[in-house]
């Protein structure tokens, strides 16, 4: 699969799944959260990676990559750093260790 143009933005809802999943919420948390089935925010998702040129990574890798990428974009809203929350290097350990989640999947 080709990689998407580096301006390409988002759905609406493209972005709100995206940002609801960007925490490892699970497909069917996610789809709670929306009001939506499982399967659409997987569409949503997949249309996702497709538009932010992630689609070509491997499974374990898109998610997380999908969302620095909206974020670097400005297309979601950076994730909230506060005294009493993780720290950026907390968030970013905490991001491998669910990618190495995923991967053992």
């Amino acid at each position: 699969m080709t990689r998407g143009p580096k301006r390409m933005p988002l759905t609406g809802r493209q972005a709100e799944a995206l940002t609801h999943a960007a925490d490892g919420a699970s497909l069917a948390t996610v789809a709670v959260r929306m009001g939506v089935t499982r399967e659409r925010v997987s569409t949503l998702l997949t249309e996702a990676y497709i538009r932010l040129g992630v689609a070509w990574l491997p499974r374990e890798q898109k998610r997380s990559a999908a969302v620095r990428e909206a974020r670097r974009r400005g297309l979601i809203p950076q994730a909230a750093y506060t005294s009493d929350g993780p720290t950026l290097a907390e968030d970013i350990a905490a991001d491998r260790v669910w990618d190495l989640k995923k991967a053992g999947e």
